[in-house]
């Protein structure tokens, strides 16, 4: 993500959270400590990156913060590797999580709807709605490698060293069709 908005956008101010091995204690801590210093006025960074550090620490992480993050003002794209699931069964877990999770709020994943494909990735669209019919929510966009990363890239994790990692990961960034899928998907405006 970093080599995508130094090369498309103006000024990358991009902070980064990844999750490592922390307890639970620990991480709910550290997130929340990140994502209200983003969004603060004291921030000056205009992109947050959070790693949650594999599938099952993403959908539970963004089950708990969706709703914070539901209300303010700012686009949120999860990013994904797919591995051996699909994008629906992908998008049903999160809908069941966030419904146990914040059935007493009502708030609940709506409709969900193709927002574009490449050979590597697939993207969809999905809506924020309150049960209760106040809040307007804002949606989130899923960016979902139909494999992973590596898969997408060429990347033999056994046979490739560092450099040629690099060099793989950075020619997703030709101009190609997964090139131009995140550029509309990340930087376009809609109508």
């Amino acid at each position: 993500m970093r080599k995508f908005f130094d090369n498309y956008h103006d000024n990358p101010q991009l902070d980064d959270l990844v999750i490592g091995n922390l307890s639970k204690d620990e991480l709910l801590h550290e997130e929340s400590d990140k994502i209200r210093s983003f969004l603060g006025g004291w921030n000056n960074h205009n992109l947050l990156v959070k790693s949650e550090n594999g599938k099952p620490n993403l959908k539970r992480g963004f089950s708990f913060v969706i709703r914070d993050l539901a209300t303010k003002p700012v686009e949120k794209y999860v990013l994904v590797d797919l591995d051996t699931t699909d994008i629906d069964s992908f998008v049903d877990d999160i809908r069941e999580r966030v419904r146990q999770r914040h059935r007493g709020a009502g708030l609940r994943i709506g409709e969900v709807e193709r927002g574009g494909r490449c050979r590597e990735m697939v993207v969809k669209d999905v809506t924020l709605e309150n049960e209760r019919g106040n809040d307007p929510r804002t949606g989130f966009t899923i960016l979902a490698f139909r494999e992973d990363l590596e898969v997408a890239a060429g990347i033999d994790k056994d046979e490739d060293g560092p450099e040629d990692e690099a060099r793989k990961l950075a020619s997703l960034l030709d101009g190609g069709s997964f090139d131009r899928l995140l550029q509309r998907t990340l930087l376009e405006t809609p109508d």
